[in-house]
This record gives C-alpha cells, structure tokens and sequence, in this order.
C-alpha cells in the first residue's frame, strides 16, 4: 500500500470516527428534546422546561469555551448585562481600564447536590510590535458552589496603567477552566498617552 493510499485511508477513518462521536454526543440531547416534545403536546409545560434546561447544560459542558461581549466600560459593572461601554479606547497615563466580559461554556460541574464552576485567568501586555511586556498567570480565580446551574457570570477585569510610555498596546487575558481542558482566550488593543501595568481584576 502506498503511503499516499495509507493516509487517505487514515483520513477517511478519522473522519467516521467524529461524525461517530459527534452523533453519539448528540444522541443524548436528542432524546431529551423528543421527551421535551411529548411533554409539550401532553401540556406539560413545566416539565418539559425541566428537560430542556437539562438539554442546555449538557450542551453547555460540551461546548467549547468562550467569551462574549468584551468591551472597555467607562465604570465597574454591577451586574450581568448591565454596563457603560466605553466611546474610546484611549486612556491617559494613570488611568484604570475596565473590562466588561460574559464567558460562556466553562463547566458546570455537578458534584455533592450543588454545581461548581471554577476557572482561572492569566493576562499579557504586548505593545504595538507584539513584544511581551508584562505578563501575570491567575491573576483571577473564581470558583463558586450554588444550588442551581448558573449560566449568567460576567468579568469585571480592572487593569491600573503606570509607567507606560505613549502608545499601541494589547491585553491578552486567557480564561483557562479548571474541572477540563476548555480555555478561551480574548485581545482588547488600547491607546496610552503616558505612564508598567499593574494588573489586579475580580469577578462578579
């Protein structure tokens, strides 16, 4: 057998293997939304909303991790959705940035009748040539256990700027999960009239 032959024969393999998989991860939602549906005609509308919202968290799990919706906000935000996106990225020297972000698909882990969430952060500072400045892993942790899935948690990221010279600069932050492999990562490029970057943020 030719190797040409041998790796188009692995390829096709490959590829049955994932749509395998792929169907067998969805089997399971899937017999949930046929439950859902016979609920729903029955008139059961109440448990038909339980197993859909089973179907979104285990949706969830599998999906790959993200965040949405990062924006510089002109002060901290209080609450999940609810924040002053900021006109400019421009910032004097000395000035705090704030971030506004909304991860999604971290794990939510079920264990000991409660679900945990738990994920770490590690941010950068590039300048406008893509050289490494500044650099600081787990600057964020945010781990909880409630009674319910909680699916609304928002970043409230604060990055004080001291010492930095005029320029183009990036924030790299890079949530990594800590029940799985899941991470995602985001770059806000920023403007600075004068003045190291501190970096210190928290969660909501």
């Amino acid at each position: 057998m030719s190797k040409q032959a041998l790796y188009t024969r692995i390829g096709v393999m490959l590829i049955i293997t994932l749509v395998f998989v792929g169907s067998a991860l969805a089997q399971e939602e899937a017999q949930l939304l046929e439950e859902a549906k016979t609920l729903l005609a029955e008139g059961n509308l109440e448990e038909a909303q339980v197993t859909l919202e089973a179907v979104r968290l285990s949706l969830w799990n599998k999906l790959p991790m993200r965040v949405e919706k990062v924006t510089f906000v002109e002060e901290e935000p209080q609450s999940f959705g609810f924040f002053r996106k900021r006109s400019s990225n421009l910032f004097a020297g000395g000035e705090r940035i704030l971030l506004y972000g909304e991860p999604k698909n971290y794990t939510i882990l079920h264990e000991d009748n409660l679900c945990h969430i738990f994920f770490v952060a590690d941010a950068k500072l590039y300048d406008g040539e893509g050289n490494l400045l500044a650099s600081q892993e787990e600057f964020l942790s945010a781990r909880y256990a409630t009674q319910s899935p909680v699916f609304e948690v928002f970043l409230n990221l604060s990055f004080g700027l001291t010492g930095l010279e005029a320029g183009a600069y990036v924030i790299e932050v890079l949530l990594r999960d800590k029940f799985s492999e899941k991470s995602a990562r985001f770059r806000m490029p920023f403007k600075v009239g004068e003045d190291h970057l501190g970096i210190e943020g928290d969660m909501l």
